[in-house]
């Protein structure tokens, strides 16, 4: 078959070719890639890999690829295989051994999930971990079984617990009740390594709820004089104000007993309508009135609101020593949860004693780190990468990962922002643009894929009209933290179709 008629040797490179050569060949450089969809981001990751290999720059054995979903990392590898085989073809003979010797390794390689690849480092360092010697790892059904148990117990002495009583009277009266604290203990449980960090160990009891109530009792007083200035007593907005009034005398009634008031705060307050009353009723003041009353259900909220803050920090507190307790009982049986396994590696690297040595041997170990679709995966990701690619392992124990400084070329980056499923699994836009911020620079800027292969052009530029106005943000927006990724456009390497619609919908209902 000669190239003119060969379809792949006729088909034209994609404008972001110069970003894939790239990537197949500055392989002592740290990139940070950022691929579009349908941009084929594995192909380009699988391409690396196998140059880093065929090139003599390291064995696949001291080589770590890190993807989100075993489903991703089986498919990885055996990408990973199918192009080693394709390359042991090439007439050199030592590609060709470098192929054969890779292949060798695969079956053992560090290819697979990011909580694979800690559980790895802990197998390899259980003793500087403080591990048992054998550790079992529990799926996601034993360790949804193994909390439920914990969590009756821990109920039952948060129940027993006589500091802790007012506190739950005060919760159940505000509506919540066990499943409630069940869902606040589950989420403790998840983060056990942020509750250990940001949730005191102490935490003063709620205070009376009398003692909240002066701001409310002032703002129904205020309204009580405008509530005077109305000349018509047949005015809706007058009814209104008589009603949240009678609420506040119930209030004022009540007595100072917390959970009498607490049921009074909870319970609605009477209907409010904005656009209610006729301003000539109430020479002038109409839309004062309307200020005022809001300012009384902001007040009532905030009481409300600074009441059962008040009594979830409390209960967090509590929560917290269970939570570590069991914790550290899981590290100490070697029972593990997923979560685990990535807050413990992080432990035993960060360990100001054991670290070094730890870090040293993984330095050695794993002299390639790639990461794959990074907009997914938990924080801790970037941060056992970067500490094992140190410049010098034996002081990158910084306390945080941005000021570690990473040999050129140790580590890889690949994601995309737009496609992330952020919060799950504790993914977050900032993180991901933190590390681009920190290592984009490192290479000119980040490696854009843009090219997509999989949609038609029609679809594609709709795609790009449509998200790059819903993605821009106005420069003077002000926002806490970076939450928006750029829109870049993609570029569609497929023609749309020659005859009939380029997108067709079946089975609607």
């Amino acid at each position: 078959m000669t190239a003119a008629s060969d379809p792949v040797a006729a088909r034209p490179l994609p404008p972001d070719e110069a970003a894939r050569e790239r990537i197949r060949t500055d392989l002592d450089t740290t990139l940070f890639v950022e691929a579009g969809a349908g941009s084929g981001k594995t192909t380009a990751l699988v391409d690396r890999v196998v140059a880093l290999v065929t090139t003599g720059t390291v064995e696949l054995r001291h080589l770590a690829a890190i993807t989100f979903t075993e489903k991703a990392g089986a498919e990885l590898r055996d990408r990973v295989r199918r192009k080693l085989e394709e390359v042991a073809t090439n007439p050199d003979s030592v590609v060709v051994e470098r192929c054969r010797s890779a292949l060798a390794q695969l079956d053992g390689a560090a290819i697979g999930t990011l909580h694979a690849f800690a559980q790895r480092l802990l197998t390899e360092h259980p003793v500087e971990a403080g591990l048992p010697p054998r550790v079992e790892v529990l799926d996601e059904v034993s360790s949804a079984v193994a909390f439920d148990r914990r969590w009756a117990h821990v109920l039952d002495q948060i129940l027993d617990d006589p500091d802790l009583e007012r506190t739950i009277l005060l919760l159940h009266a505000a509506d919540v009740g066990p499943a409630k604290l069940r869902s606040l203990a589950l989420a403790f449980d998840e983060s056990w390594d942020l509750v250990e960090e940001l949730v005191p160990d102490s935490c003063p009891p709620p205070p009376a709820v009398a003692e909240l109530l002066p701001k409310v009792h002032e703002e129904l007083r205020l309204l009580v004089e405008l509530a005077d200035q109305c000349i018509d007593d047949s005015d809706p907005l007058l009814t209104m104000v008589r009603d949240l009034l009678g609420y506040g005398e119930l209030l004022g009634r009540t007595g100072p007993d917390d959970l009498d008031l607490l049921e009074v705060l909870v319970a609605p307050l009477p209907k409010y309508r904005r656009n209610a009353g006729r301003g000539g009723s109430w020479r002038g003041c109409k839309d004062q009135v309307h200020s005022q009353i809001q300012a009384v259900h902001e007040a009532v909220a905030a009481v409300h609101g600074g009441v059962l803050d008040a009594c979830a920090h409390h209960l967090g507190t509590a929560l917290r020593r269970h939570t570590i307790a069991a914790a550290e009982a899981r590290r100490e049986d070697g029972r593990l949860e997923f979560h685990d396994l990535l807050v413990l590696a992080r432990k035993v690297l960060r360990h100001p004693e054991q670290g070094p040595v730890v870090r040293a041997s993984l330095h050695e170990r794993y002299q390639r780190l790639l990461l794959d679709e990074f907009q997914d995966t938990d924080p801790i990701q970037i941060e056992l990468a970067v500490r094992i690619a140190a410049v010098d392992p034996d002081t990158a124990d910084a306390e945080r990962w941005h000021d570690v400084d990473v040999s050129p070329g140790r580590l890889f980056v690949v994601g995309d922002p737009k496609q992330s499923i952020y919060r799950f699994r504790r993914a977050d836009i900032a993180t991901f643009l933190e590390a681009r911020e920190r290592f984009a620079p490192e290479a000119g800027g980040a490696v854009e894929l843009t090219a997509n292969f999989r949609t038609v052009e029609p679809i594609i530029g709709w795609v790009n009209r449509t998200f790059r106005t819903l993605m821009h943000e106005a420069p003077d927006t002000d926002v806490p933290q970076p939450s928006q990724p750029e829109y870049v456009d993609l570029q569609a390497q497929r023609a749309p179709a020659p005859v009939g619609p380029p997108l067709a919908v079946v089975g609607v209902t």
